[in-house]
């Protein structure tokens, strides 16, 4: 009973940390590595004042550390509905909707707690 408590808590803090990453407004388009990439060097160029050589070096840079971060949150996705299935697997129907409003509550609360907060 611990470890699906466990597991259960570790599946609901783990979908809370994706929606960290998400768009603030959560409507907003999901840019691909190379538009971030572009976009925080345009801002270090702007605000380093970057000669091209270094804008091309920081551009590479982070395109590589974009690229990297997005292949990590793609396998924590497939990680986490792994887990889900999982705990579907064992769960009931009732006690896996229950699991499931469950976390969609968390994921509200999490929302709602950082449209309060103020940006930083």
């Amino acid at each position: 009973m611990k470890k699906i408590i466990l597991m259960l808590f570790t599946v609901v803090i783990t979908s809370v940390n994706m929606m960290a990453q998400a768009p603030q407004d959560g409507n907003g388009p999901k840019r691909t590595p190379e538009e971030r990439a572009s976009k925080m060097t345009e801002r270090m160029t702007k605000e380093l004042v970057l000669t091209a050589d270094q804008q091309t070096k920081m551009k590479g840079l982070l395109l590589k550390h974009e690229q990297e971060r997005e292949a990590r949150m793609k396998e924590e996705k497939a990680r986490m509905e792994k887990t889900d299935a999982d705990i579907k697997a064992i769960l009931t129907p009732d006690q896996y909707q229950k699991y499931e409003q469950k976390k969609a509550d968390m994921k509200q609360n999490f929302k709602n707690k950082h449209k309060a907060s103020p940006a930083k």
